[in-house]
C-alpha cells in the first residue's frame, strides 16, 4: 500500500491541476509584454488594449459593379444598426435611431458649435433661410420639411454631420462611401466592445460576416475586413493552430527519439510523466497568480517539452546492471538537483510585476520544473521495477570514448575563439535590439498592408496616435479638451494633422454649453429678426413659432451631462473617448493623418488642474520596452552571481564551477553572434531564449565536468546528453518553423544555443577539470 501513496498523491495532484486548467480563460494582448512604469504607461497600456480606436472594424467591399457595391453596403449597414454590437455604423448614408435623434433635436442649441450672436443676426438668419429653400429642392427637402418649423438655422445638420464623425470623409459615390479609385465601398463599424475584450470582439466579427453573407446573396460582392478587433481574433485563432499543430509534431517527435534509442515503450509513457505534470503545474501555478494564461504562454509550453524530457533521460542513459533504479537516482540526484536549481535561477530574471506576460512565462517555467524534477525524484522509481533497465540502448559504445578523450587545445581553441567573436561584437557594435513589439505580431503582412488601404481610404484615426487629457472631473477634462480641441484645429489648418475626435464635440463641457446659452436671443429680438430676414421668401407667417418657442425654452435649459446619454448610442459613443478611472477622467482625442508627432507633443497645451498626454503608442511602446529590456539584464546579471553561487554550494570547487560554467558562457557568445549574423534583432523572447540555453548549458556543463573515473559512466553521460540535445532540437527546431515571430525567435535561439552548449560542454568542460586539478 505505501508503493502506491506516492503515485496516488501525483494523480490527485494531476486531477487538480487540470480541472484549474479548464476553466481557464486565454487571451492574446501583446501589450502585456509591455512594461508598466509609471502612469503614462499604464494609460498607453489602456488605450493600447480599450481605447477607441481598438473598437472600430473596417469594412470594404469588393467585386461586382458599381451600383451592387453600393447596394450592399447600404443593407449591410441597415442590417448591422440593428445589431446590439455596435455603437456606430457608418457608410456615408448615416442614421440615428429615433428616439436619440429626438433628443438630439431638442438640445441642438446647447449642443451645436455654430450657435453664437451673430447666428441670429437679420443677415444670418436670411442666409440660413434661402439655405434651407434651396435644400428643400434636393435630396434633403423630406429631411428639412420635417425639422424646418423648428430648426430654420440648421443647427440638427451640423450635429448630425459631427456625429458622423470630424475625421476626414472619404469620397462618396451613390450615396455611400468608397475608396478613392471607386473599386471598393467602404463602411466603418464602431464595436461596443472594447478591444481587449475578444469574445465581444469575435462576436462582432461574426455578426459582420453573418449580416453580409445574408445581404450579398445572390451577388459576386467580397468582404474584406480589418482593424484591431479583427486583428485580434486572428492572432488568437493563429497563435492557438500553431501551438497545437507544433506541440502535437513535437510529441511525436520525442516519442519517436525514445522507442528508436531506447527500444521501449516503456520510456515513452514514464517519459511522459515529467513532461505532463511540468504543463498541468505551469498552467495550474499561471491560472492561480493571474487568472487567465496569455496565448504566447500556451504556446510557450512546448519549450518544457525539451526541457522536462531531460530529467527521465539522465535515468534512462544511466541504468546498469547490479543497481536499482532508486540507486541510480541518488546517484543523478547531487547533479540533478543543481541543474535544476540553477534553471530556476536563470528563471527569475524572467519575472517581473511591470511586465506580466514575461513573468508568467517565468512562473510556468519555474512550477513546470519543479513539478518535472519532483516526479522524476520520487514517482518514476515507484512506477519501474527496481532492476528495470531498457532492453537495448542504441548509440552507446566504444566509439565515444574517442569523443570524451580531453583534448585541451581543442577546448583552447574553442575558447580563444569565444573571446575572439566577443570582441568582433564590441568593435562592429552592429544593432542588437528590437523594441517594436509589433514586430512580434503574428498578423500576416497582407492583412496590416490591407488595413493600412482601408484605413486611409476611411480617414479612419490611426491606432497609435492619440492626446489623453486626465482631470479631476467630467467638466475640468471637457473644458481641458476644448482648449485642446481649438490648437488642433488650428494646427489641422497648417496641415500637420488631417483630423480628430473628442467627446467635447459631441458634448461640449457645462461652460460651453451656459455661453452658448448667453448667445440666444430674447424672444422681442428674435422674432424682430427673423420677421425681417423672412421678407420676399416664401414661408408662411406663424410658420416658425416652434422655432421661437425653442430658442425660449433653450435659454434656461439645463446643460447637459453625460448621465444625460446614459444608454443611447449617443451616450456610448460619448463614454469611449471620456471616461472616469483611477486618475479622475480622461478625456482622449484620437488623431488622423499625423504629419509631426514629435512638434505636436512638445507644444501641446496644457493646465495647472489637468495634465495632456500626447501619446504615440509605438514610439512609446518601444521607450518602455527598452527600459525593461535594460532592468531585466540587470536582472540577469544578478541572476548569472546566484548560478554562480549555487554551483559552488552544490561543488563545494572553483574547478568545478570554472568547468561546469565556462562552455555555456561562450555558448551564449556563439549563440548571439550567429542570431546576428543571421539579421535577427534579439527581442524580450529571444531574452527569455537565452535564458533557457543558459539553463541548458549549465546541465550540460554540469554533467560533463562530473568527476566519472569510470569509462562506463561516462559513455552513458554522453548518451544521455546525445538524447538530450536530440530533443532539444527536435522541440525547438520545430519552434525555429513556425510563422509566429516571438516563436520563431524562441525556437530559432534555443536550437543554436543548444548545439553550441552541447559542442563547448563537450570540448571544453573535462579539460579544464583537468588543468586545474
Amino acid at each position: 500500500m505505501r508503493r502506491w501513496r506516492i503515485p496516488l498523491i501525483w494523480l490527485l495532484a494531476a486531477l487538480l491541476c487540470g480541472g484549474i486548467i479548464l476553466k481557464t480563460p486565454v487571451a492574446t494582448d501583446l501589450t502585456l509584454f509591455v512594461p508598466r512604469a509609471d502612469p503614462v504607461a499604464e494609460l498607453l497600456l489602456e488605450q493600447l488594449r480599450s481605447g477607441p480606436t481598438t473598437r472600430l472594424i473596417l469594412i470594404g467591399l469588393t467585386g461586382d459593379a458599381e451600383s451592387e457595391r453600393a447596394a450592399v453596403s447600404r443593407r449591410l449597414a441597415e442590417s448591422l444598426r440593428a445589431s446590439n454590437s455596435f455603437v456606430r455604423i457608418a457608410n456615408g448614408a448615416d442614421a440615428l435611431p429615433e428616439t436619440e435623434l429626438q433628443t438630439l433635436f431638442a438640445h441642438r442649441y446647447l449642443l451645436s458649435p455654430t450657435v453664437s450672436p451673430e447666428r441670429f443676426t437679420p443677415d444670418a438668419l436670411r442666409a440660413a433661410l434661402r439655405q434651407r429653400l434651396r435644400e428643400l429642392q434636393s435630396p434633403l427637402a423630406a429631411v428639412q420639411k420635417r425639422w424646418l418649423p423648428a430648426d430654420p438655422t440648421g443647427e440638427l445638420l451640423t450635429l448630425l454631420k459631427r456625429w458622423q464623425g470630424e475625421i476626414r470623409e472619404p469620397a462618396k459615390r451613390l450615396g455611400v462611401w468608397f475608396s478613392p479609385n471607386g473599386d471598393r465601398a467602404l463602411l466603418l463599424a464602431e464595436t461596443g466592445a472594447a478591444g481587449y475584450d475578444l469574445a465581444g470582439q469575435r462576436h462582432a466579427v461574426m455578426a459582420i460576416r453573418a449580416a453580409f453573407a445574408k445581404v450579398a446573396a445572390g451577388t459576386t460582392v467580397a468582404l474584406q475586413m480589418s482593424g484591431p478587433g479583427v486583428i485580434a481574433t486572428l492572432a488568437e485563432d493563429t497563435v492557438r493552430a500553431e501551438a497545437e499543430l507544433l506541440s502535437i509534431l513535437a510529441t511525436l517527435g520525442i516519442m519517436l527519439i525514445l522507442v528508436l534509442v531506447y527500444r521501449s515503450a516503456r520510456t515513452v509513457w514514464i517519459g511522459a510523466l515529467p513532461m505532463l505534470a511540468a504543463l498541468l503545474a505551469g498552467a495550474a501555478a499561471v491560472d492561480l497568480l493571474f487568472g487567465k494564461m496569455y496565448a504566447l504562454t500556451l504556446a510557450f509550453s512546448m519549450t518544457l517539452l525539451g526541457e522536462t524530457l531531460d530529467y527521465p533521460t539522465y535515468l534512462f542513459s544511466h541504468r546498469q546492471a547490479g543497481e536499482t533504479v532508486w540507486d541510480t537516482l541518488r546517484g543523478l540526484w547531487p547533479t540533478l538537483r543543481l541543474c535544476a536549481a540553477t534553471t530556476l535561477l536563470g528563471c527569475l530574471a524572467m519575472i517581473a510585476p511591470d511586465v506580466p506576460g514575461l513573468s508568467q512565462l517565468g512562473v510556468f517555467t519555474i512550477a513546470g520544473i519543479i513539478a518535472a524534477v519532483t516526479t522524476t525524484r520520487w514517482l518514476l522509481p515507484v512506477l519501474l521495477p527496481p532492476d528495470w533497465r531498457p532492453a537495448r540502448v542504441i548509440g552507446a559504445g566504444i566509439w565515444m570514448d574517442t569523443l570524451l578523450k580531453p583534448r585541451p587545445w581543442r577546448a583552447l581553441a574553442v575558447g580563444v575563439g569565444g573571446l575572439l567573436v566577443l570582441l568582433a561584437l564590441l568593435i562592429k557594435a552592429p544593432p542588437v535590439w528590437e523594441d517594436d513589439i509589433a514586430a512580434l505580431s503574428p498578423v500576416p503582412r497582407e492583412l496590416l498592408r490591407l488595413d493600412q488601404e482601408l484605413r486611409s481610404g476611411l480617414g479612419a484615426p490611426e491606432v497609435g496616435q492619440l492626446i489623453a487629457v486626465t482631470a479631476p472631473d467630467a467638466e475640468t477634462a471637457l473644458q481641458q479638451s476644448e482648449i485642446v480641441a481649438a490648437w488642433l484645429d488650428a494646427r489641422q489648418q497648417e496641415g500637420l494633422l488631417a483630423g480628430y475626435e473628442a467627446a467635447a464635440r459631441y458634448l461640449p463641457s457645462q461652460q460651453t454649453q451656459r455661453q452658448r446659452q448667453a448667445h440666444l436671443p430674447d424672444l422681442e429680438a428674435l422674432t424682430a429678426n427673423l420677421a425681417r430676414a423672412a421678407e420676399g421668401l416664401p414661408f408662411q407667417p406663424g410658420l416658425f413659432t416652434p422655432f421661437l418657442d425653442a430658442i425660449a425654452a433653450a435659454r434656461t435649459a439645463p446643460p447637459v451631462q453625460p448621465e444625460d446619454w446614459r444608454g443611447t448610442l449617443l451616450g456610448t459613443r460619448i463614454g469611449i473617448l471620456l471616461f472616469p478611472g483611477e486618475r479622475g477622467w480622461t478625456a482622449l482625442l484620437p488623431l488622423s493623418g499625423v504629419k509631426n508627432p514629435q512638434w505636436l507633443a512638445a507644444n501641446l497645451p496644457s493646465s495647472q488642474a489637468t495634465h495632456a498626454f500626447y501619446l504615440d503608442l509605438r514610439a512609446e511602446t518601444n521607450r518602455l520596452v527598452s527600459g525593461f529590456r535594460a532592468t531585466a539584464l540587470q536582472r540577469l546579471t544578478w541572476g548569472v552571481v546566484l548560478i554562480v553561487a549555487v554551483v559552488w554550494m552544490g561543488l563545494r570547487s572553483w574547478r568545478g564551477v570554472i568547468a561546469a560554467l565556462t562552455p555555456v558562457t561562450v555558448a551564449l557568445i556563439f549563440t548571439v553572434a550567429v542570431l546576428l549574423s543571421l539579421g535577427e534583432r534579439l527581442s524580450l523572447f529571444h531574452l527569455v531564449s537565452l535564458l533557457l540555453v543558459l539553463g541548458i548549458g549549465v546541465d550540460y556543463g554540469l554533467f560533463f565536468s562530473r568527476p566519472a573515473a569510470d569509462p562506463v559512466q561516462r559513455r552513458q553521460t554522453l548518451h544521455a546528453l546525445l538524447v538530450c540535445c536530440g530533443s532539444a532540437l527536435t522541440v525547438f527546431g520545430m519552434l525555429a518553423t513556425s510563422e509566429l515571430p516571438a516563436l520563431r525567435a524562441i525556437g530559432l535561439t534555443v536550437s543554436i544555443g543548444v548545439a553550441a552548449s552541447f559542442s563547448t560542454a563537450l570540448v571544453m568542460a573535462r579539460p579544464i577539470l583537468i588543468r586545474m586539478g
